[in-house]
């Protein structure tokens, strides 16, 4: 039988709220679990200096070598070896091989999801740094989105190409593929404004709803049409991923009708995953709902990462819409998942449950970086999370991070550190490395005390109370203009945020 961590709240805590509301939403911490129980205290962090100078010197290199532009710049590569090399499909290095056949039979495919995530690494490393390279080369990869893969007739995205030809065909394309086809799209359009581009993300918007939403389902389906079996896919995924990779961006930028819209759509799929997919009895989501023998520990997408980017995306959209009880269902869980994933030997992330019950103690970069972001959010209200912070930190930087070649391995063996997997294929870029050193940077300034600067390139800047910290609120105390001589038409903005929550 799965024991799961019990959840308590704290005396101490208790007393800060003075009504059954403030109760209700109320941080829930840890009390037991079946690993021995760790109760997070307040820890010293690192200053928000040290993510910009890790997304500069740790991080950077490896997309900034001549290898990872493409040709034309902006056709970003999907493969690369550990040491930035293009991967040569006849001759394939080590690490692809190792990755095993669910990467190294994809070689030969460049794939738009990847050229997309990529674009957003650029774009979030201008947001940090305010350096001109990194916008021309957001530019440069949102250019050849719209120019090659953006399908307008039929509202939608090309999946992937294989030597020159565009697949699969609109019914057979994943609602999860298109989601991350839109990532870069929408991020620049958070950073730009740009009206072009924004309009072509809300038309990925509107064809992804109106293709894969099914009122008969209740829900988002996998596929449109394809192969057999394809459309009976109920998948985590294909609800989720439309939050993260564009929704939640989106909801704060967009004019109506579409801020309207948009807005419903969160607070819809929020509910889905709550009531559909979470199951109280497991403690985490379940990744699909379709085969009843793979919907339980161990099966595909049911893990400590999906879980805490749902629960985390479910609180952002709390925070967004201002439904307080939206954000304390997600709160009242995430610690819960935070005291299970802990493994306090190591100071690191384990990833997740296996078809045992028995840990996976393994560290998966991605599952690493969204447990620190939701534990980084709570801290931002309870300074108790810092306690995990404080180590998970130090396993990212230390463990995770490739200092000879740059960029962070998309996993590590904790007891063997020369077992480690590889830094780019057709499902690990610079996505989740840099929404991290983006987070972790945010969430440490205001920890600190000290303002939080991002950088955006606007036309004519927006209104102040427009401008957000990603996909946090905060008060704009400051904000400054500056020429931008490589972006005709366009204007540094550098706004300093207080108060992120």
């Amino acid at each position: 039988m799965l024991l799961v961590c019990r959840a308590v709240l704290s005396v101490r805590s208790a007393r800060r709220f003075a009504s059954a509301a403030l109760l209700a939403a109320a941080v829930l911490i840890p009390a037991s679990c079946g690993r021995g129980s760790f109760e997070p205290s307040a820890a010293p962090l690192p200053g928000g200096d040290v993510w910009v100078t890790h997304l500069s010197r740790d991080l950077a290199p490896f997309w900034l070598r001549p290898e990872a532009l493409g040709s034309p710049a902006g056709a970003f590569p999907t493969f690369r070896c550990d040491d930035g090399s293009l991967v040569d499909p006849a001759l394939p290095c080590g690490e692809i091989l190792v990755a095993g056949p669910w990467v190294s039979s994809q070689l030969g495919r460049e794939f738009t999801r990847m050229r997309s995530r990529q674009t957003y690494f650029y774009g979030v490393a201008y947001h940090l740094t305010g350096e001109e390279r990194y916008l021309a080369l957001a530019k440069a990869g949102v250019d050849h989105l719209r120019a090659n893969a953006v399908d307008r007739d039929a509202r939608s995205a090309v999946s992937w190409w294989k030597d020159g030809t565009a697949g699969p065909p609109v019914d057979m394309r994943s609602s999860q593929d298109l989601a991350y086809a839109n990532l870069g799209l929408a991020f620049y359009a958070y950073l730009t404004r740009d009206p072009e581009v924004l309009s072509d993300a809300l038309l990925l918007y509107d064809g992804i709803f109106a293709r894969y939403d099914d009122p008969s389902l209740g829900l988002l389906r996998w596929a449109a049409g394809g192969l057999r079996g394809e459309t009976a896919r109920i998948e985590l995924v294909s609800q989720l991923d439309q939050v993260n990779a564009y929704a939640l961006l989106l909801a704060s930028v967009a004019r109506e009708p579409h801020r309207s819209r948009l807005r419903s759509d969160l607070a819809r799929i929020a509910r889905i995953l709550t009531g559909r997919f979470w199951s109280e009895e497991l403690g985490l989501f379940r990744g699909s709902l379709h085969d009843p023998l793979e919907s339980g520990l161990g099966s595909r997408h049911t893990d400590f990462g999906h879980t805490v980017k749902a629960l985390w995306m479910i609180e952002r959209t709390g925070a967004l819409l201002g439904d307080g009880e939206l954000s304390a269902w997600a709160r009242q869980r995430i610690p819960g998942v935070l005291s299970r994933a802990y493994l306090p030997r190591y100071g690191c992330w384990a990833s997740g449950l296996r078809r045992d019950g028995s840990l996976d103690a393994g560290v998966t970069w991605w599952i690493a970086a969204e447990l620190d972001q939701a534990a980084a959010t709570l801290a931002l209200t309870d300074r108790r999370y810092t306690g995990y912070l404080e180590k998970t930190y130090a396993c990212w930087l230390e463990r995770l991070v490739d200092r000879g070649d740059g960029e962070v391995w998309s996993w590590v063996s904790l007891d063997d550190p020369a077992r480690r997997g590889g830094k780019q294929h057709l499902w690990k870029n610079g996505y989740h490395s840099a929404e991290h050193a983006l987070v972790s940077y945010l969430s440490s300034q205001e920890l600190h005390g000290k303002p939080a600067t991002l950088h955006f390139a606007f036309a004519k800047a927006p209104p102040a109370d427009e401008l957000r910290p990603y996909f946090f609120a905060g008060s704009p105390v400051r904000v400054e203009e500056s020429a931008l001589e490589g972006a005709p038409g366009l204007r540094r903005v550098r706004v300093d945020f207080r108060g992120l929550r």
